[in-house]
């Protein structure tokens, strides 16, 4: 038993060590996008028009630093699509009020539950066919949106992923948060790097209106979240251009989680909508992570009863924790991730716990749940 322990441990590990390192390799394959669309002999550039789709749902805390974040964009040639989704706190009046601090901005009233049936009704209100989206709870950076129409001009992608990271809170449990999440993001941003995207984040993402209405049947109505993923997987399949982007301005921020429940209760609902993917590449990829870091679970169990276990269980944890902060290094400076051996180490110890627990609780969510 032992042997055949050790054979299917060192197999799995060489299958997370060839990911890690072909994620580096995407990584390092996406050029740093700057702002610099130069003036045409005659006038300007002629830029793409966005519409700026934002879904909302008891947010009257976040509007208002949101609110101003738009009204400080550099770019202000922009249609405002605010959505509300059945708010039950003092949101509508916010948003109703926003109107006139904008050139062109309208309220819409989502009549079915949940985010995706919520940016359904947005995007079909929209007049432009340059769609930009971000969430309620997030800042974008002031170059936000002319970050995004520069590289949209220059891309003329059916889809871009745009990074987001998490930011403020000096705890030990938001600092982790911050190092997890940014993992996340990069693994995904680089995954696309190599031609291969398997997710990205409605939180900041753009895409062509005439690319969202191409991939209807592929969005899977019935499930309440899942509107980012399953459009991406959708204009991959018909071999739509998806491009990654790499730049300062382009970030949106948002706040990590205020409690371990919430935590849980966000990654459980990304998590959940795993079971409608087709897609081989995201498939993969989830199996070989979701794997390591059950054998790290199992192997420590293991190592209770056989003490043999324990140099194994060993020899797979300092692989996979080098190889991960291999990974790390490369992304932290995009992220401005202040990296520290014992944040590291205690992600590295903590993760299979978090895999597992997310993974057992997605089975038994509420599917009416943002």
């Amino acid at each position: 038993m032992l042997t055949t322990t050790a054979f299917l441990s060192f197999a799995l590990t060489v299958f997370y060590l060839l990911l890690i390192f072909t994620l580096i390799r995407g990584w390092h394959r996406i050029p740093d996008f700057v702002n610099k669309t130069k003036l045409k002999k005659g006038g300007k550039a002629i830029l793409p028009k966005p519409s700026i789709v934002i879904c909302c749902k008891n947010e009257e805390q976040n509007l208002p630093t949101l609110i101003e974040a738009l009204r400080n964009q550099t770019h202000q040639d922009f249609e405002l699509i605010w959505v509300n989704d059945h708010s039950t706190d003092n949101t509508l009046s916010i948003l109703q009020n926003s109107l006139s601090l904008f050139a062109k901005a309208q309220l819409i009233q989502s009549s079915k539950p949940g985010k995706k049936q919520a940016q359904r009704a947005g995007i079909l209100a929209t007049t432009r066919d340059f769609i930009i989206t971000t969430d309620a709870d997030c800042v974008p950076h002031p170059l936000w949106i002319e970050t995004l129409v520069e590289f949209q001009h220059k891309q003329q992608a059916d889809l871009i992923i745009a990074p987001v990271r998490f930011n403020g809170g000096n705890s030990f449990f938001a600092k982790l948060q911050q190092l997890e999440f940014a993992t996340l993001v990069g693994s995904g941003l680089a995954a696309a790097g190599n031609g291969k995207p398997i997710f990205c984040n409605a939180a900041n993402m753009a895409f062509s209106k005439e690319s969202w209405l191409k991939s209807q049947a592929d969005l899977h109505a019935e499930e309440i979240s899942g509107d980012d993923v399953f459009l991406l997987h959708a204009i991959k399949k018909r071999k739509g251009k998806i491009a990654p982007l790499l730049s300062p301005g382009a970030f949106v921020i948002t706040a990590p989680n205020p409690n371990l429940k919430t935590f849980i209760h966000q990654r459980t609902r990304w998590t959940s909508k795993a079971a409608k993917y087709t897609d081989w590449d995201i498939i993969a990829t989830s199996l070989i992570v979701s794997a390591m870091n059950a054998l790290l679970l199992v192997l420590f169990f293991m190592g209770i009863f056989y003490k043999e276990i324990w140099n194994l269980w060993g020899f797979v944890f300092l692989i996979k924790f080098f190889t991960d902060y291999i990974f790390l290094l490369r992304i932290k400076d995009f992220f401005q991730l202040k990296l520290s051996f014992g944040m590291i180490l205690s992600l590295s110890l903590l993760y299979p716990l978090y895999v597992g627990a997310v993974g057992l609780r997605s089975i038994f969510r509420n599917k009416n749940n943002w």
